[in-house]
């Protein structure tokens, strides 16, 4: 007799009650963190969540200390309810390297900065290993001195924002033309130094964590971060999701040449859009109008701006229609909701908004141009970002993961909410 096989069907993958529970576990947190202080009922009724499956899985994160009870609600009748929320015990120490300086902080779970502190180091990019490491002990020093101001805190790790795109998977600065790490192993020389967890990142994806974590957008889909400084790095949330690209090279438009006689690039290339649009720019534009000038930083360039100098308030005006010149052409390729910009800049904000609003206007082809809107913390968001990309980690055990990551075994922090979210 003949017979045919009925071919084998693959079993499917079935969640177990503890993924489920892990699972709720991170909503609940997660929307303790959006809506604190919330009581249980509300938690219920925000999740879908039974009450008795939010009251034991808060009780749960109460026991491990992530949850605190705050205070009583009230009610038109019956009984009272308890508030809970983030227990603000747990911190995180943040760095922000620039070339040229480090700015430290201690941050809680809730985002607030608890103290912070500048090491300033003369090396720049193309320095030798031993002048790097040196800075690094210099950095170490203050973190360990931050760190034990602070110690009746629970600290969760090390957070570290850096200007340079870092590959995920080997934790290694795979671009920093700016920077003066390029010859050691950041990394590993902050985690010998340190002995902590440390998570590493770009300084626009940190910013785009911080904004995510602690700002206001937590419901924009295609977010688009621009941190100006002394280049021009982007941070890119699409769908949903932050784009990374090969090598996780993704987003740097700074690179991007926009006039092909321009200045020659800390890259190589000449007439990128950072040699028009950054802080080095602005301090170019200013010496060119007032070439007895003897300053030394953008910052003073602010300084005078601020005092209403017209030449200081000239430069930034025309560093600010190069961004501008940026800002179209990503809006036409990215179509951001909203843009961020991040950096010193910002607290020109009143005048150089409109000029950034008018000229994306402009050049539109849709009816629809993106909001823009400075960093709610200026450039704190650097290491609130990098607080941030901690918290992220020990908070959320069940996170989505990008399909290659999935594949070859790695953690990734793609997705910046949990999947539930």
């Amino acid at each position: 007799m003949h017979t045919t096989d009925k071919p084998v069907r693959p079993r499917r993958a079935v969640a177990s009650s503890e993924t489920a529970r892990e699972i709720n576990r991170d909503i609940l947190l997660h929307t303790i963190h959006l809506q604190q202080p919330v009581s249980r009922a509300d938690l219920a009724r925000l999740t879908g969540l039974q009450p008795s499956t939010v009251s034991v899985i808060i009780g749960q994160l109460m026991e491990e200390g992530w949850v605190v009870a705050g205070s009583l609600g009230r009610l038109p009748r019956g009984r009272r309810p308890t508030y809970v929320t983030l227990n603000d015990r747990h911190v995180t120490l943040a760095i922000d390297l620039r070339p040229g300086k480090a700015n430290l902080a201690v941050v809680d779970i809730n985002g607030k900065i608890l103290g912070r502190e500048a090491v300033a180091f003369d090396i720049k990019a193309g320095s030798t290993p031993e002048e790097a490491k040196t800075a690094i002990a210099h950095i170490a020093r203050a973190a360990r001195s931050l760190r034990a101001t602070y110690g009746d805190r629970v600290f969760q790790g090390l957070g570290v924002s850096v200007s340079g795109r870092v590959d995920q998977r080997t934790h290694r600065l795979v671009f920093s033309p700016n920077a003066p790490w390029g010859q050691i192993d950041l990394y590993a020389e902050l985690q010998k130094v340190l002995g902590t967890p440390i998570e590493m990142e770009n300084a626009a994806n940190a910013c785009l964590f911080s904004e995510r974590w602690f700002g206001t957008f937590n419901d924009a889909s295609n977010l688009l971060v621009v941190a100006v400084a002394e280049g021009v790095g982007t941070g890119m949330l699409v769908d949903g999701r932050l784009a990374r690209g090969r090598d996780d090279m993704a987003g740097e438009f700074g690179h991007m040449p926009i006039e092909e006689s321009g200045p020659v690039c800390g890259c190589g290339n000449m007439g990128c859009w950072e040699t028009f649009a950054s802080n080095r720019a602005g301090l170019r534009y200013y010496r060119e109008l007032a070439p007895e000038s003897t300053l030394t930083s953008f910052q003073e360039l602010l300084d005078l701006a601020l005092k209403g100098d017209i030449r200081a308030l000239r430069s930034i005006d025309k560093m600010m229609t190069y961004l501008a010149r940026g800002l179209a052409m990503l809006a036409a390729g990215l179509a951001p909701e909203v843009i961020i910009i991040v950096g010193d800049c910002t607290a020109l904000w009143p005048r150089i908004c409109p000029l950034l609003e008018s000229h994306l206007i402009a050049k539109s082809f849709t009816p629809h141009t993106p909001r823009v809107v400075a960093a709610m913390d200026g450039d704190a968001a650097r290491l609130r970002g990098a607080a941030a990309l901690v918290l992220h980690k020990v908070l959320f055990r069940q996170v989505d993961f990008a399909p290659r990551h999935e594949r070859e075994g790695e953690r990734d922090n793609s997705k910046l909410v949990p999947t539930h979210a």
